[in-house]
């Protein structure tokens, strides 16, 4: 909890409640009551009926506000799952064949299903793979290999495929 300082280096509670706060609380606690009053003298609504129809909106304000949330916070939910989701195999085929394309290969897919990729003007610098044992280092670098074996370089009318050196 934040306390703030008075001035004479004591720690101060800030209040519960401001001004406005107990305004606002006032003015909507009027407005009820000023509801209430003309749904039992000017629509003879009883206080059961009353009771009903005030569950049923809040009911349809908590659902409400349970769906927006559901729905605005949904990407950032994906994106924080663990493990990834699935990528089915002509999914994966497709985006390699794309990233093939682009001069590049797929590393693996972040959360949301979107592949990553490394470029071969990225790859000629240095590059490092780190990680606790079992982390998929020997995988990452056996797909890499795997894809470099398999793809073709070069213009559509000279493509060929990558050849080791030496």
């Amino acid at each position: 909890m934040n306390y703030g300082d008075n001035g004479n280096n004591r720690l101060v509670r800030p209040p519960l409640f401001r001004e406005t706060d107990a305004v606002l609380m006032c003015l909507g606690c009027g407005g009820i009551l000023i509801l209430f009053y003309i749904a039992t003298t000017c629509w003879y609504f009883s206080v059961r009926q009353i009771q009903e129809i005030a569950a049923y909106i809040l009911l349809t304000l908590g659902f409400s506000y349970l769906f927006l949330w559901h729905v605005l916070t949904r990407r950032r939910r994906t994106a924080e799952k663990w493990p990834p989701i699935r990528v089915s195999p002509r999914r994966d085929h497709r985006n390699l064949e794309q990233a093939w394309r682009q001069d590049a290969v797929v590393l693996g897919y972040d959360a949301v299903g979107n592949p990553w990729l490394w470029p071969d003007r990225i790859r000629v610098m240095q590059g490092i793979v780190l990680g606790q044992t079992g982390s998929g280092k020997t995988t990452l670098l056996r797909n890499i290999i795997t894809q470099d074996l398999s793809r073709r370089v070069g213009s559509s009318g000279e493509s060929h495929k990558i050849q080791r050196a030496g």
